[in-house]
């Protein structure tokens, strides 16, 4: 036989708090911003380096910086999706296909 545990008042806290607001664009377009101009300082040090500790340095750092550039652009991308969804819907009677 198992036990069941009501936990009370929870989901009146869970109501009553307001709805988080939607997240913004623009700090993520600073990132990718920042992201891409350190790539390119990283790339021109590249070219200058030769090879050894400090160049294997570098270019660990820039496969870093190019996956952290690949996550920020792909977070833009599905945020300013969202956003574009969101107008469409509120602008039109047909209903939207959403990605599960």
């Amino acid at each position: 036989m198992q036990k069941v545990i009501e936990l009370r008042g929870l989901k009146s806290e869970a109501a009553s708090e307001p709805p988080a607001a939607a997240p913004s664009i623009e700090p993520i377009l600073a990132v990718v911003d920042s992201l891409s101009r350190t790539l390119d300082c990283i790339k021109t040090m590249c070219a200058t380096e030769p090879n050894g500790p400090l160049r294997d340095r570098l270019e660990t750092e820039r496969a870093n910086l190019v996956i952290g550039l690949f996550v920020a652009r792909v977070a833009a991308m599905r945020l300013s999706s969202g956003e574009q969804a969101a107008d469409v819907s509120a602008n039109s009677n047909l209903p939207l296909a959403r990605q599960g």
